[in-house]
Order: C-alpha cells, then structure tokens, then sequence
C-alpha cells in the first residue's frame, strides 16, 4: 500500500465514524440547545451528567480519528458501550420509549465499532490503514 493513500473499503469505515459520531453530537447539541446544559431532568444525575458529556466525547472521538486512531478507536469502543448500556438499562427500568427508539441505531452503530476496532487498533493513523 502506498503511504499516505486510504484505501477505498478503509475510507468507508472512516466515514461510517465521522458519520454515526457526528450524529452523536448534533444530537446533543440540539438537546442542550432545547433543554439546557443537564437537560435531561427526567433522568438520575450521573445519566444526566453522563449524556450532556457526550457532546465533549463524541466531536472528541473525530478529531483524534485523524491524529491519534488508536485512542480514537478505545474512546469510541468505550462511549459505545457505556451508551448503550445506559441507555437500554434506563430505557427499560424507566419505561423511557424514545430512549429505547434511539436503540435502533445505537446498537447497530455500536457492533460496527466493535467489530472493526480489532483491526483498526493494530495501526497509527489513518494513512497506516
């Protein structure tokens, strides 16, 4: 592979990040523009705390996908996992069904995370890929 090229299936895993985190944190975006910082009264503190986060977390994960990819992968493996641990936890305990809808495309997101990040940690950068 030549240096400093993406190949065309790698391209696609990128922009299948840049795409589900970018959601992620216009997402959050819109609900603190809506609610307010710690917007989510409806839930226990540290979920609050936790989701008004994300808006950190989430454009986080994009940039350190092009500069630090190894760092980029753990943090959106941990995001993923913490997200939709929490959000079906809570969303079934509470009763919450548009927490539970946001599932529909959490979960999916999240096996892809997860399902590329063996292979995406063995390299530094992007063009390494």
């Amino acid at each position: 592979m030549n240096r400093g090229k993406i190949k065309t299936k790698n391209l696609v895993i990128f922009l299948i990040l840049l795409i589900g985190f970018s959601i992620g944190t216009v997402s959050h975006i819109i609900d603190i523009e809506k609610f307010g910082f710690f917007g989510y009264k409806f839930a226990p503190y540290p979920l609050n705390v936790f989701w008004t986060f994300l808006v950190i977390l989430d454009p986080l994960t994009i940039i350190l996908i092009f500069f630090k990819l190894r760092y980029a992968i753990y943090l959106a493996i941990s995001i993923m996992m913490l997200d939709i641990t929490i959000n079906l936890s809570y969303g079934i305990t509470s009763g919450q069904i548009p927490i539970l809808l946001g599932l529909l495309s959490q979960i999916p997101f999240g096996i892809f995370v997860f399902s590329i990040s063996v292979d995406v940690l063995k390299y530094d950068t992007i063009t390494n890929f």
